[in-house]
């Protein structure tokens, strides 16, 4: 995450602006004002601007429609530059949300949904980084979505059918079949946390829990990967889908708690194995119908050395 406004001037006066990506379809400026406050600006026909009453309120942020003759701009300025990174995130968010778009009506509608989603993200005070178990947690997911799911299924069936962000009983649902996926790391207990009654019990015919042990790796190593580098490819490949599935995609990362941090690219893991169970009858779990009265959470650890008659993958899906 390289700070964009660092090599813009404060002027004297209005505002110092510089072309965000010269092969964007829109006109999209980075800004710094006459105090060295941080900016983003839309340019546009004033008519396809939104209406200054339909923008969202979003803390620590000012949002503004200018006028100018039969041009416009909509102005994001941040009130303090030490938020930079969060400012930067969502900039770039709709900097991707726009991407393949030439009609700025169009681009305003998008661009409008987007801030009113960020209004509902910073709403929810998960400004806080991810922990490093959550890290891995959503790591898990978007290795499946990417390397198992995508493959077979295509784009737009493999990234709708991710529900865990949702608070979903299991983490993705396809074709009649449920998928919870759990990371965990070398050691000498191999175990995953099951975090409610449901994880394991799915309501589809047909489930499986995945597991992906991960092994923590330093920045020599070529092939790690980060939580960031991971989303960046997924968002790659999303650039030829279309827009309500990159909006999809975006909407899940938020409910997870994903904005891009600079700080989790200390935690850089390898894949070292990847295991595939079948939760059929008997497979060690806790199920909502055998819970007495009374009991309302639970959570608890398999030890997986204990499932291993239970390894099965799906037929689409040779695991080797």
């Amino acid at each position: 995450m390289k700070n964009p406004w660092v090599a813009i001037s404060k002027p004297s006066s209005d505002l110092n602006v510089r072309l965000v990506d010269e092969k964007h379809p829109l006109k999209l400026f980075w800004g710094v004002d006459s105090k060295n406050r941080y900016s983003f600006a839309f340019e546009a026909e004033v008519g396809a601007l939104p209406k200054k009453k339909s923008l969202p309120d979003l803390s620590g942020m000012e949002l503004n429609v200018f006028h100018q003759g039969t041009c416009g701009k909509l102005v994001l300025l941040l009130q303090n530059n030490k938020d930079w990174e969060i400012f930067f995130a969502l900039c770039l968010d709709l900097v991707r949300a726009t991407s393949s778009l030439k009609d700025d009506l169009v681009a305003s509608d998008i661009i409008l949904r987007r801030l009113i989603r960020w209004q509902e993200l910073l709403r929810k005070s998960r400004r806080q980084s991810l922990s490093e178990e959550e890290i891995k947690g959503l790591m898990g997911e978007l290795l499946f979505l990417r390397q198992s799911l995508v493959p077979v299924f295509g784009l737009d069936d493999a990234v709708t059918s991710w529900r865990g962000p949702e608070d979903a009983p299991q983490d993705f649902a396809l074709a009649e079949v449920a998928y919870e996926v759990k990371c965990q790391t070398g050691g000498l207990r191999r175990m995953v946390k099951i975090s409610s009654a449901d994880q394991l019990c799915p309501q589809l015919p047909v489930g499986y829990l995945i597991v992906y042990t991960l092994a923590r790796q330093t920045s020599d190593d070529l092939e790690a990967i980060s939580l960031n580098s991971l989303v960046a490819q997924i968002r790659a490949d999303l650039v030829s889908a279309s827009a309500t599935v990159r909006d999809y995609f975006e909407d899940m990362l938020f409910m997870s708690g994903y904005v891009e941090n600079e700080e989790y690219q200390k935690y850089l893991f390898s894949v070292v194995g990847l295991k595939s169970y079948r939760l059929v009858e008997g497979f060690p779990r806790i199920c909502p119908q055998s819970l007495l009265p009374g009991i309302e959470f639970v959570s608890y650890s398999i030890a997986l050395e204990a499932c291993s008659k239970y390894e099965g993958a799906p037929p689409w899906w040779p695991l080797t």
